[in-house]
């Protein structure tokens, strides 16, 4: 755990907790991924995006994206002009939640569908605005930035 004054220090130079996005992207990733399993059904489909359509491949998948996104996340919030915002849990979590809802728009209303035409799956069209996906993405969000300030501090 990171002292009062690491923390301060991490913020003010825009140091990245790489760990702690890392961890906050797997925690998250799978609470969305649970989501996406038993509640949308779709977990091969992530899978199947490269080539392989099966549940593995899909929570494989799934979870590398998490983290990609989790660290983008924690590169983005620990800089100014956001960094001076990350001060509280409630305040990261909030910045996790509209994050999750800026992946809904780009990544799964836009990328996803996109992204199944070009490799012969059935696409849903763009832009798919499925209000599933979207609680998905904000649970993915809310967790993300709540474990990323609570692990890098």
């Amino acid at each position: 755990m990171a002292s009062e004054t690491e923390t301060a220090v991490r913020r003010e130079t825009g140091t990245v907790d790489w760990t702690s996005a890392v961890l906050a992207g797997v925690g998250a990733g799978i609470a969305m991924g649970l989501l996406i399993q038993f509640v949308m059904g779709i977990m091969p489909v992530i899978g199947a995006l490269y080539g392989v359509e099966s549940l593995a491949a899909g929570w494989i998948a799934h979870l590398l994206h998490s983290v990609a996104f989790a660290l983008v996340f924690a590169a983005v919030v620990s800089r100014p002009p956001l960094s001076k915002y990350a001060e509280s849990t409630a305040s990261v979590t909030g910045l996790g939640l509209a994050y999750g809802v800026v992946l809904w728009l780009v990544a799964a209303a836009i990328v996803m569908p996109i992204w199944m035409g070009l490799v012969g799956l059935p696409s849903p069209g763009v832009p798919n605005v499925n209000p599933q996906s979207l609680v998905g993405h904000l649970v993915y969000g809310v967790l993300l930035g709540g474990l990323y300030a609570a692990l890098s501090r």
